[in-house]
């Protein structure tokens, strides 16, 4: 009996790769993955065919990574370039 939500069996593909949309459950992927991927910032992200990657080493097998994916959120249909509202202003 699996204990995951159903929301942890949502998966996109990167590249080939089936990836899990889950962070509580990311996917184990060898990390050979990071060489077709590139390789992730500071903060673990990468984004790869428009799909942001976490991802995170595992510390027991160096040979393995764990992997949650997103993708960007769409903006608005109303808005257009230089329409939204910005934190800064000018004066």
């Amino acid at each position: 009996m699996s204990s995951r939500p159903p929301e942890a069996e949502d998966h996109v593909h990167v590249r080939g790769t089936m990836v899990s949309t889950f962070p509580s459950h990311p996917s184990t992927l060898s990390v050979r993955c990071v060489r077709d991927w590139g390789m992730p910032s500071k903060t673990g992200i990468v984004t790869v065919d428009n799909t942001i990657l976490h991802i995170t080493y595992d510390r027991a097998n160096t040979d393995l990574i764990r992997v949650w994916a997103r993708k960007p959120e769409r903006p608005k249909v109303t808005e257009r370039y230089g329409q939204e509202e910005s934190i800064c202003t000018l004066s």
